[in-house]
């Protein structure tokens, strides 16, 4: 009971740091919600996407965000992989090297082929900055994008905090959901919710899960979550959606290491659980065939037409 009242303590120690306590008068929260709603029907819907924000440059985030590709795709779906992170750690991680891949476009392949057929690419500020320079270069990934975007059900975008704030166009296009990564760590809920506020400053009608990560006692699940939606329900006059929770890593993860080599069956139950959430979210097996426009949207948001 000590450990629960003190992880509750931790989200109120922070709260001053938070938006202005001020509550919105009913008149403005009618108008805001109109607003949103007008800007909803003018968002062109493209592949339904996911756009998952971990804590850092951290290999663990990698580490679950392939599984959860590979759970998707265990389940039937066609599943696409998009490292947005400067270090590409979802990239090194599932092919097993340490070796940056993504600068090698003349000689490879952009999208890369995984186990069960998904598909993964890696987009940094350097690749940006080359695909400004090199029109073959842009033309060539660009289709290659594109392409993906037409093949697949579903794009999982993976970006760190610290990277999110350059990779910010993602928050001005049609993502479908926005998945923040939380773990009971006061600091970490501080910083979690700084990315949903900096996203629904970008996105008002977007729509934001959170996973609860790197949980050891089960009580930690919903006290973390209902600090994060309380706050979030307060100061933002906005909701959160809970997509479930892991447990926390055995084992120590790095970009060396191959997908293959780590096996935790509390972990995978995890990750086939919020695989099952993400299909009954997003209505999958309904989805239309894409246009292939999202990340031809975002590079045009960096300049490269």
């Amino acid at each position: 009971m000590n450990k629960l009242k003190k992880l509750g303590k931790g989200l109120e120690d922070i709260s001053y740091l938070f938006l202005s306590p001020e509550e919105e008068e009913p008149a403005e929260q009618e108008v805001r919600v109109e607003k949103n709603k007008m800007l909803s029907e003018t968002i062109e819907k493209a592949t339904k996407n996911i756009c998952l924000i971990g804590n850092s440059h951290d290999s663990r985030d990698a580490f679950l965000v392939i599984n959860l590709g590979l759970a998707l795709a265990r389940l039937g779906m066609r599943i696409a992989v998009v490292d947005m992170d400067e270090k590409s750690p979802c990239v090194n991680f599932l092919i097993g090297k340490a070796k940056d891949i993504i600068l090698e476009n003349e000689e490879h392949e952009f999208v890369s082929k995984g186990p069960f057929g998904i598909k993964l690419a890696g987009i940094n500020s350097a690749l940006i900055e080359n695909m400004l320079a090199d029109k073959s270069l842009r033309t060539k990934i660009m289709l290659e994008m594109k392409k993906m975007e037409q093949d697949v059900d579903l794009v999982l975008i993976s970006v760190s905090q610290d990277s999110l704030f350059y990779m910010n166009p993602l928050l001005r296009k049609s993502i479908e959901e926005f998945l923040v990564f939380v773990s009971p760590d006061k600091n970490s809920m501080l910083n979690s919710y700084k990315v949903v506020k900096t996203i629904f400053s970008h996105n008002p009608v977007a729509k934001i899960g959170t996973i609860i990560t790197d949980i050891e006692h089960m009580y930690e699940i919903d006290v973390v979550f209902n600090k994060m939606f309380l706050a979030v329900k307060k100061y933002m006059v906005k909701e959160l959606y809970k997509y479930g929770f892991l447990f926390k890593l055995k084992q120590e993860v790095n970009n060396n290491s191959n997908i293959a080599s780590f096996y935790d069956a509390d972990l995978t139950a995890c990750i086939s659980n919020i695989a099952q959430i993400i299909i009954l979210r997003l209505n999958l097996e309904e989805n239309a065939k894409s246009n292939g426009e999202l990340f031809k949207n975002v590079f045009t948001e960096f300049g490269i037409e």
